[in-house]
């Protein structure tokens, strides 16, 4: 089974938000989290955990007039400057270059498609991504207008299969390494605006999809999409607050 450390795998979110005491209130409030506040080149780093299981961490951004709060999934690579001049010669691009952590080295670039994601290397405290506790990272998943581009440039940078399964008129691409499931890739719905970029999306589990979409409604967020069943998982599309999008994952074994 692939650890927190394994290259290609999801390790870490992040999310850049114009207010960050609202939305620790929000998440607190909404998956049970305890919070602690560390500083960082940045500022404030307010990092969110269930139990000893560190799950992602919510800072303030630079000041830039528009920027929307965004959540960024990380994935664990060996040498975060090997994997950005592989990502650069294979067509993606670089938003923030390599620099150094106290304990890790980070970098956030873009795949072909105009996906961002992040890549770390260091030592997270543990794999939050493989934990089963609500609260945790459960899934991520590529929205993207280029399934086949973003096939090829995961599998060169992350070394990740893809297995697609036909739907009634959908297709679903799960992305393996070493046998285990990573993420998920879908098409972008054509309802979405052209001016919406592809983007990777984090899904958190819960026990019970409408309570927590409930939930996020009395904390201040919004419902995107209602809790929908899929071959028995149940799910939810939710915004903060602050307008930062997340899923909310309900696994079949735990349905109410």
């Amino acid at each position: 089974m692939i650890g927190a450390n394994t290259h290609g795998a999801p390790t870490w979110l992040d999310l850049s938000t114009s207010d960050v005491e609202a939305t620790v209130d929000f998440y607190s409030g909404l998956l049970g989290w305890t919070v602690t506040r560390r500083p960082s080149p940045f500022g404030t780093y307010a990092i969110g955990a269930i139990g000893e299981v560190e799950v992602g961490g919510m800072m303030e951004p630079v000041p830039v007039e528009g920027m929307p709060a965004v959540w960024t999934v990380f994935f664990a690579v060996s040498d975060v400057d090997a994997s950005v001049a592989t990502i650069q010669r294979i067509g993606g691009s670089v938003l923030q270059p390599a620099f150094d952590l106290t304990d890790a080295r980070i970098a956030v670039v873009a795949d072909p498609t105009g996906a961002m994601l992040g890549l770390l290397s260091g030592t997270p405290a543990q794999s939050h991504y493989l934990d089963q506790r609500p609260g945790t990272m459960r899934w991520v998943e590529l929205l993207t207008r280029d399934p086949a581009a973003a096939e090829t440039f995961y599998a060169e940078v992350f070394g990740w299969k893809a297995e697609t399964s036909e739907g009634e008129g959908t297709s679903y691409t799960i992305f393996t390494l070493d046998g285990d499931a990573v993420a998920g890739m879908m098409l972008m719905p054509a309802e979405v605006p052209a001016e919406v970029p592809a983007y990777w999306s984090a899904y958190y589990l819960v026990d019970d999809a409408a309570a927590t979409a409930a939930r996020a409604t009395e904390l201040g967020g919004t419902v995107i999409v209602a809790p929908t069943e899929i071959d028995g998982d149940r799910f939810a599309i939710l915004e903060d607050p602050q307008g930062a999008v997340f899923g909310v994952l309900q696994p079949a074994d735990a349905a109410t």
